[in-house]
């Protein structure tokens, strides 16, 4: 596929694009602790995403936590 890269630590556009989608969702008045990292904006956690920083990668582990996590909870009340 044409978004994945090649570089295994690279996340695919397909996420980021995901990511930085759920971000914009959230007011810009409010700010967001990353653990011992720190506040952010959510300006500065899109830059980061994009950039792929540790904070980046953080929050993207997050989001794919919590969609994974509906998910779940989707198929339990299926069941």
């Amino acid at each position: 596929m044409e978004n994945k890269t090649t570089d295994k630590n690279k996340i695919s556009d397909e996420i980021l694009n995901l990511v930085i989608a759920r971000l914009e969702t959230i007011p810009d008045n409010v700010e967001i602790s990353i653990g011992g990292e720190g506040k952010f904006t959510v300006k500065e956690l899109i830059e980061r995403v994009r950039a792929q920083d540790e904070v980046g990668k953080k929050m993207i582990e997050i989001q794919l936590a919590y969609l994974r996590s509906l998910g779940k909870l989707q198929n339990q009340g299926q069941e």
